[in-house]
């Protein structure tokens, strides 16, 4: 049972702000490592392994939180996230060894997978869910932005092992937005035992190769992209630009997130879902074509509302919204798992490009794919009636 506007979106915001001061260290690990790793005792070919296995571990972990979220409630499972979260960044300090990294990633990737499915799942009480998606995507995203946007700074007047402490100290907050998390139909309903993942639909399919592409191959790297096919630059500078851009996509993610969510209440979630589509595989083509900037802040730009409104697309295919949320989320983890990976390897290599047009291809065959049956390319800019992709 839905609650109120105001009792949800609370709730909603506090969950997400949890979300937000937690995720301090892993946000500031993906401009850094790449360039850093050996900084911290990390081989260059660790990188994408590293960077990759928290997303693994959500892979198998979503289905899991759902049945813990029925049994011992929303903010339960928060909160111990929270502290699993915490104790990761400071263990980012800590370690010495990749053994040591692995761990605290794998830790990392249990704790996210809690937040952001409990986080959705206070959302998705709002009786305006794609308002309260938004904006709770929009509150969570702003924590990550602060520390990449902090990172030259801190780059430039600390040691690597001191940020993570300090970012850690920076993570505290989240701990009282978690307890603060009412209790009142905190319990979701029971989830039935069923296989758990099927075969993609076309929506899950965009979702897991666009998660390869973008969350994965292009934001591992960036900055391998300044690096080398800018003008020189030093690691430094290519980090910086890198955290940059980082740092512009999780400000579209805070300031476009709630927008979307709000016209996708009003004029569709399929219109504004195939709409974003299409401009994040044209920044795509703009970065590849050597406009890395401008390709840039338009993907990063249309895709931030894509993946914000996506959640409520999917919570209406099947009785437990839950369960199609996690669904989809591990067709992303999948996807962004994937491309991690499969960036860290194309670090150095010279296929990098090659791989990257191959991947728009598939990505806007499947977009078309979606838009074309029934209506024909008249259903990308129809309102209709009815809101579900």
């Amino acid at each position: 049972m839905k609650e109120s506007n105001e009792y949800s979106l609370k709730a909603s915001s506090f969950a997400a702000l949890a979300l937000a001061f937690a995720s301090f260290g892993d946000a500031f690990l993906y401009p850094f490592l790449p360039v850093n790793s050996l900084e911290v005792g990390v081989p260059l070919a660790s990188v994408g392994v590293l960077l990759s296995i928290n997303r693994f571990i959500r892979i198998v972990s979503n289905s899991l939180i759902v049945h813990a979220l029925a049994k011992y409630g929303l903010r339960t499972i928060m909160v111990i996230a929270v502290l699993l979260a915490i104790t990761s960044t400071f263990g980012y300090g800590f370690a010495t060894g990749v053994i040591a990294w692995i761990m605290f990633r794998i830790i990392w990737g249990l704790a996210f997978s809690a937040m952001r499915i409990g986080t959705i799942g206070y959302a998705l009480q709002n009786q305006q869910p794609g308002l309260a998606l938004g904006l709770s995507r929009g509150l969570q995203e702003a924590g990550p932005m602060v520390a990449l946007f902090l990172a030259p700074v801190l780059l430039k007047n600390f040691e690597p092992r001191m940020i993570f402490y300090l970012l850690g100290c920076m993570s505290l907050p989240a701990l009282y937005f978690a307890f603060k998390l009412p209790l009142r139909n905190d319990r979701t309903k029971a989830v039935e035992k069923k296989s758990f993942l099927q075969w993609p639909s076309t929506l899950n399919a965009i979702t897991l190769v666009s998660a390869v592409v973008i969350d994965g191959i292009v934001v591992v790297v960036l900055g391998v992209l300044f690096l080398h096919y800018r003008n020189p630059v030093d690691l430094v500078t290519a980090t910086a630009l890198a955290a940059f851009y980082l740092g512009y996509r999780r400000l579209c993610l805070v300031v476009l997130s709630p927008a979307g969510g709000w016209m996708a209440d009003r004029i569709g979630l399929e219109r504004i879902f195939n709409l974003t589509m299409v401009m994040v595989i044209l920044g795509l083509i703009i970065i590849l074509s050597g406009w890395i900037a401008a390709g840039a802040v338009i993907l990063f730009t249309f895709y931030s509302i894509n993946a914000a409104i996506t959640p409520g697309s999917v919570s209406k295919s099947e009785s437990h919204s839950l369960v199609a949320v996690a669904e989809n989320a591990t067709w992303r983890d999948i996807g962004a798992a994937t491309g991690t990976l499969v960036g860290g390897f194309l670090i150095s290599s010279e296929h990098l490009t090659r791989i990257l047009w191959i991947a728009i291809f598939v990505m806007a065959t499947l977009v078309l794919m979606h838009i074309l049956p029934g209506r024909g390319i008249y259903k990308l800019f129809s309102y209709g009636s009815n809101n579900n992709l």
